[in-house]
């Protein structure tokens, strides 16, 4: 074969890989305008249903959190009725979780299994437990959450009437007035509240978010919890659409959690985050094709919001796209599509993100921290390898979440 036609074939070959790269950008990067625009512009839907109260249990994984536990217990006592009950499942802890579970009233059983980690096998034990006289809805709640007043029987009642999983409003809050936990709380906001109330508004489904998940019975008895999987509240709203049972976003639930102030407890939790997050992403790919050749609609979404990468990657793709893009185009004086593409993808991205801010985040980050967040996440970028990819931690990684302790 002639020079001139290999060094043609290799700038075809470039020129589709370039192509290729730039439009799975765009096509991610649509999906997460579309969603976050949704939330932003259409109407607000709203969930109609009876009044009728099926008897609820808030079922509590707890790994080693004596300190924390009694707030949330108090919290949630308040939206209970005399038929509802707390029960915490003390996982492997090697604190008191179990004895200030019982002092604020709450049912407790203990589980002692050093070779089954995690919160899945927890909420496992929990289920099993409940089997002995099971109740007509079950919520499930992280151990450092406090709902407001009312969250828990909204969720209970929208199950009871949809026969659906339900996912409430579940936000972070902040444990100190940094830049870091402003981006973390407002990226939170995209990820647990926007991008849900967008696909709720367009009549999709909820992703399940790890807090503030209410169950029918009968759905959540078949589900497959025992299991370490890093993400499991993720891959839980997976196999529900899988088995015809979507879940759907409740705006009016709300569930409040703060940030940890440990540095290294946020970047550990960001990590497991990430990582499941990219190990599911992959799963959901190869259940794409044929969720579509069955026409299940539901479940083809939910895989279409899980194939988005958390902010920071989608963010990392784009620039090396653009950056790949200008160089190649320049370099081997390529066609300028792609690189219309990708700078065409980082501005419908802005825009987006700053139409999220304005609706949702300038109570977090005000105008004048802009420049502040810019600076913070180009930090973040640059030290994400390092930071997502550490070293695996085995079993139930808690996350430390004092100052004196030692997704997105």
């Amino acid at each position: 074969m002639p020079a001139t036609d290999t060094i043609a074939l290799l700038e075809a070959a470039t020129y589709t890989g370039l192509l290729v790269w730039v439009s799975i950008t765009l096509v991610l990067t649509v999906v997460y305008c579309i969603e976050v625009l949704a939330a932003a512009f259409l109407p607000k839907r709203q969930i109609q249903c009876s009044e009728e109260r099926v008897p609820m249990v808030v079922l509590i994984p707890a790994h080693n959190e004596e300190a924390g536990l009694a707030e949330t217990l108090k919290a949630s006592q308040k939206g209970l009725y005399p038929f509802d009950r707390i029960l915490v499942v003390a996982d492997n802890c090697t604190d008191n979780t179990a004895s200030v579970a019982r002092r604020n009233g709450a049912d407790v059983i203990e589980r002692n299994d050093p070779d089954h980690r995690g919160k899945g096998y927890a909420l496992d034990f929990g289920v099993r437990h409940l089997e002995q006289n099971p109740p007509g809805c079950v919520v499930i709640l992280d151990a450092d959450c406090v709902p407001e007043a009312s969250a828990l029987d909204r969720t209970r009642q929208v199950a009871g009437h949809l026969g659906r999983p339900v996912q409430a409003r579940y936000l972070m809050t902040q444990s100190e007035d940094t830049i870091a936990q402003k981006v973390s709380v407002f990226t939170f906001r995209l990820k647990n509240w926007v991008r849900l109330l967008g696909v709720f508004n367009l009549g999709g489904p909820s992703l399940l978010t790890g807090s503030g998940m209410a169950f029918p019975w009968d759905v959540l008895a078949k589900a497959d919890l025992a299991h370490g999987h890093l993400v499991e509240d993720m891959k839980l709203g997976l196999d529900m659409a899988l088995q015809g049972v979507s879940p759907i976003f409740c705006d009016d639930a709300i569930i409040l959690s703060p940030l940890p102030q440990s540095v290294d407890g946020a970047a550990t939790q960001r990590s497991r985050w990430v990582r499941g997050h990219l190990s599911l992403m992959w799963v959901a790919l190869l259940r794409l094709p044929k969720h579509l050749a069955q026409r299940k609609w539901s479940a083809a979404a939910l895989v279409v919001s899980v194939l988005v990468p958390p902010l920071t990657i989608l963010i990392i793709l784009q620039g090396v796209a653009v950056v790949s893009s200008l160089i190649l185009t320049a370099l081997l004086k390529l066609p300028f599509l792609p690189l219309g593409m990708a700078f065409g993808t980082m501005v419908v991205f802005l825009i987006a993100t700053l139409v999220a801010w304005w609706g949702y985040g300038r109570d977090v980050i005000p105008a004048r921290s802009l420049l502040g967040l810019v600076a913070h996440v180009l930090v973040r970028i640059a030290k994400y390898p390092a930071a997502v990819f550490r070293p695996k931690r085995t079993g139930w990684a808690r996350t430390e979440r004092d100052a004196d302790s030692s997704e997105n």
